[in-house]
């Protein structure tokens, strides 16, 4: 439905989820990745198959199937699958030829998936291109550099908490499979962001901060070390208030969106044949 209000215009998301969800809802963590396939392979048919039809499969049985709203966009809406670097899922959007979106992991870590990613492509017989990549990347713009390095450090305001959590709540025990423990032995390993000194988070470009000019700057070498299709900029996170995350958004639109697309207009290269998107959290 959102697809015929919006005239075509719905890039739809796939999100496994973490273990806590699969323990909130009562499911064996060892069926969340078989759960979570099967899940995307029902909403396809509905998306696709002309119904009335019956779905049984192993852990979604359905009587009846009949979907009353299609979607707008043929076969369906373009769909973009976000990860916390799981190679597992990195592997899994490869084959479907999905664009994998790495969620804010260090750009050594990220690189590595982008490796496997492409690998994955080769084996399964196409070439993959900066479309299938994305970044998601925290952003924060300031008319000056003294008020966005002071209102950057909002970005840790959880402050380790997600590390404190019970390891068996995070990824309880079959989350992962076992097939992939060679992959993750031969990954690069992200410190966990919130556990990272500010200056420290900024000098590996997990968090860009500054003027219009210093933000363009950095993110067009992230841009162009990672190659990606896709650039997601966070631009609030805690305790930023309305008007600077209003100004953020003004000064991102108005300055520094502008001249990173000014770039694929001067320059047709791979690096820098990018598609800019950014997410400006939830106090606007």
């Amino acid at each position: 439905m959102i697809d015929c209000i919006s005239r075509g215009r719905l890039i739809s998301g796939f999100v496994r989820g973490g273990g806590v969800e699969t323990l909130a809802n009562n499911v064996n963590p060892a069926y969340n990745r078989e759960r979570f396939e099967e899940a995307h392979d029902l909403l396809i048919a509905a998306w696709t198959r002309p119904g009335p039809f019956r779905w049984e499969g192993k852990h979604f049985e359905y009587r009846v199937v009949n979907p009353w709203v299609l979607p707008l966009q043929k076969p369906h809406p373009p769909i973009m699958v976000p990860g916390t670097a799981s190679p597992e899922t990195v592997i899994w959007a490869a084959r479907h030829r999905y664009p994998y979106v790495v969620l804010g992991s260090s750009l050594e870590q990220t690189e590595e998936l982008i490796d496997l990613y492409r690998d994955t492509a080769t084996e399964v017989g196409y070439v993959m291109g900066p479309e299938h990549i994305g970044y998601l990347i925290r952003v924060f713009v300031a008319d000056t550099e003294a008020k966005a390095q002071d209102l950057g450090h909002n970005f840790f305001w959880q402050n380790g908490a997600l590390g404190k959590q019970p390891r068996e709540w995070m990824a309880p025990p079959g989350y992962a499979t076992v097939d992939v423990a060679g992959i993750r032995k031969l990954r690069a390993v992200s410190k966990p962001f919130d556990n990272q000194a500010y200056q420290e988070a900024q000098a590996n470009y997990q968090v860009v901060v500054g003027t219009p000019d210093q933000v363009l700057e950095k993110l067009r070498y992230v841009r162009d070390r990672l190659a990606v299709g896709h650039m997601c900029m966070w631009a609030q996170d805690g305790y930023i208030g309305h008007e600077d995350t209003v100004r953020c958004i003004e000064l991102l639109g108005n300055e520094v969106l502008p001249a990173l697309r000014a770039d694929q207009s001067a320059d047709g290269t791979t690096a820098t044949n990018s598609s800019m998107t950014f997410s400006a959290g939830a106090s606007v």
